[in-house]
């Protein structure tokens, strides 16, 4: 069995210039009892395979999909060349001539000849996750187009199930805010949108001139205002932890997707469940021994003087405080409202059942907690 200076070792193989690895976020390291199976499920090449505690990481096999990193929940793996802030960027200088964009792989690319420059080039567009489609529209793009015409003949179709997945999620939250079906996946683009031309100035008439001159400079103003990586997107990556503490990140992804929501506005609905986000709630049994607050990833869950707080706007839903739970006194509830997240409270969780820190029995539940996840390390 494998010990876990070995485990962080072996995911820090996976460290490339398509992706970049914080291995300590990742909850099977951060917790033995964790069942997270998302990237290697993912992995259109096998490079990553987890068997119980052990760990396989093939480099060589990877291809910079980035498909592992758009389905890790915690950032502890991460797309990178371009990140998803530098691809919101790119979009966001493309709104500033036009109000669509769309996103296509290089196999598609390949048969499209000088039209291809229409188009945004991602390795794969399942490395496209929600923090980028609702990124897009929010910096001023009318809509979003994910084109899969090679994705039927993929011999990777997890890529275009992941896509699939992301625009769902996107515009289940863009539909909060009234932008209902602003993303979508499409074999080809409209054919208005692969003619399109700009017309020359000299065959306006001199009010179509100045109207569409208004329009533009309306556009180019409200897209500069600003840059999603002014807010939460640009947020670094917190303090170091203190001595017997694991490090708390937020990914980015997520930091660049609250951006993105904030800058929308206040929602006008409710969106669908999209399993970004989970309330915790504490049973009657919880002790208060505060074991899901030490291995949370990203201190969305963290220690009170009567209890636990719990911030949901901070929340990646990655179940690792459920299951680490010895005596199963917690249990997460699916989240479709956003007003929580984007206020970004901290709601307190009392303790009724707290044992004293310094009890016998307390101390004893917390070294069984510790010692599943460094048991590992001791071999």
């Amino acid at each position: 069995m494998l010990g876990l200076d070995q485990l962080v070792g072996i995911l820090a193989g996976l460290e490339s210039p398509a992706i970049r690895v914080h291995p300590q976020q990742c909850t099977r390291l951060r917790h033995r009892r964790s069942r997270c199976n998302l990237c290697a499920a993912t992995c259109p090449t096998q490079a990553i395979t987890w068997r119980a505690a052990s760990l396989e990481v093939e480099p060589r096999k990877c291809t910079g999909c980035g498909l592992c990193a758009a389905v890790c929940p915690t950032g502890a793996l991460e797309a990178q060349n371009p990140t998803n802030a530098e691809l919101v960027t790119q979009v966001q200088e493309l709104a500033r001539e036009r109000e669509w964009v769309a996103f296509a792989c290089p196999r598609y690319l390949e048969g499209q000849g000088s039209q291809g420059a229409r188009y945004l080039r991602v390795n794969c567009l399942g490395r496209l996750d929600e923090s980028v489609l609702v990124g897009a529209v929010a910096v001023g793009m009318g809509s979003v187009w994910l084109v899969d015409g090679a994705c039927r003949d993929c011999t990777q179709p997890q890529g275009r199930a992941a896509a699939l997945l992301a625009v769902q999620r996107a515009n289940a939250l863009l539909a909060a805010f009234g932008r209902a079906g602003a993303v979508r996946m499409v074999a080809e683009l409209p054919a208005e949108l692969r003619s399109a031309a700009v017309a020359p100035v000299g065959s306006m008439s001199r009010r179509e001139l100045l109207s569409r001159m208004t329009h533009q400079t309306a556009r180019k103003a409200a897209v500069a205002v600003g840059t999603l990586l002014d807010g939460q997107g640009s947020q670094g990556e917190g303090a170091a932890p203190k001595k017997g503490e694991l490090p708390k990140r937020l990914p980015a992804r997520r930091r660049l997707l609250l951006a993105a929501l904030k800058r929308l506005g206040t929602p006008c609905g409710t969106p669908a469940e999209t399993g970004l986000w989970a309330r915790v709630v504490l049973k009657d049994n919880c002790n208060g021994c505060a074991m899901c607050a030490f291995f949370c990833p990203t201190s969305a869950l963290s220690k009170a003087p009567a209890g636990l707080s719990f911030r949901l706007a901070d929340c990646t839903n990655c179940r690792l405080c459920e299951e680490i739970c010895h005596w199963q006194a917690l249990t997460l509830q699916a989240e479709a409202g956003l007003g929580a997240v984007l206020a970004g409270t901290t709601e307190a969780l009392p303790v009724s059942n707290a044992m004293e820190p310094g009890s016998p029995s307390f101390q004893e539940r917390i070294v069984r907690s510790l010692l599943e996840t460094l048991e590992g390390k001791r071999e």
